[in-house]
């Protein structure tokens, strides 16, 4: 049905561009006959309307509230129910994050990633040590960031951005959740932290799938790149905030 010619029809033989007039003959509905409970139950209620010599016009009706218009996020919401803000966030969903990064950022808040500690709770049979350190259990807590490996990553990236580092994650996720709104130092701060989880994630699955490995400095300079070209990528819509985030970031080499 991909065609918008005015004669292409569905394989139901309803024409593409059909209005409800396509079903009213002579004043009266001309439906097909029901096939099924659902299909009883719209003829019966179609005989209460009264037609009219009117264009035919719809609304989108959501709960109580109708319009003209379709949204997505108010469907989703009504299907989803309702639910309470979460404290968290504000560290995962960042305004201009890269999405992907949001996304494992959430994966790890919620502690839902592969790590090796939930594997052998799955009762897979794989070592439990650390790919990056090869000395502690590989566990949410212990990638991000008590081993000596990814905190060396994130130490030297938060330095970038006037923090300091720690090697504890409920420590780290509650600083990056009080951030103070609306200042550059917290944007780029936000998106250090989601790029560095990123990197150290990538780094420990590249070491376990492609026997890749890479040093510290290698994964640090990838994140400055990245975040250059994310501040970059700024300038056609936001010259001065592009500007302001450069000068920010490049005053802390």
């Amino acid at each position: 049905m991909g065609s918008t010619h005015a004669t292409r029809t569905s394989h139901l033989g309803i024409p593409w561009k059909a209005t409800l007039a396509f079903l009213i003959v002579n004043g009266h509905w001309a439906l097909p006959p029901a096939r099924s409970e659902n299909q009883v139950n719209v003829a019966s209620y179609l005989t209460t309307i009264d037609l009219q010599d009117q264009e035919d016009d719809y609304e989108w009706r959501i709960g109580n509230n109708s319009s003209a218009n379709y949204m997505t996020r108010q469907v989703y919401q009504e299907l989803r129910g309702a639910h309470p803000t979460v404290s968290w966030s504000s560290a995962v969903w960042i305004k201009r994050g890269i999405p992907r990064q949001c996304f494992l950022t959430l994966l790890f808040v919620l502690n839902r990633c592969p790590t090796r500690d939930r594997m052998i709770g799955w009762g897979l049979q794989t070592p439990p040590t650390c790919l990056l350190c090869n000395l502690g259990i590989e566990t949410r807590n212990h990638l991000l960031f008590a081993c000596p490996f990814s905190f060396g990553v994130w130490n030297a990236i938060a330095a970038r951005c006037s923090l300091a580092a720690t090697p504890d994650w409920t420590s780290t996720l509650i600083r990056m959740q009080t951030l103070p709104i609306k200042s550059l130092t917290s944007q780029l701060s936000l998106w250090c932290w989601q790029a560095t989880i990123y990197s150290i994630w990538t780094e420990r699955n590249s070491r376990l799938h492609r026997n890749t490995f890479r040093s510290q400095d290698s994964l640090i300079k990838q994140i400055d790149l990245q975040i250059r070209n994310k501040i970059s990528s700024l300038r056609p819509f936001s010259p001065r905030l592009s500007s302001s985030l450069l000068q920010l970031w490049f005053s802390t080499e």
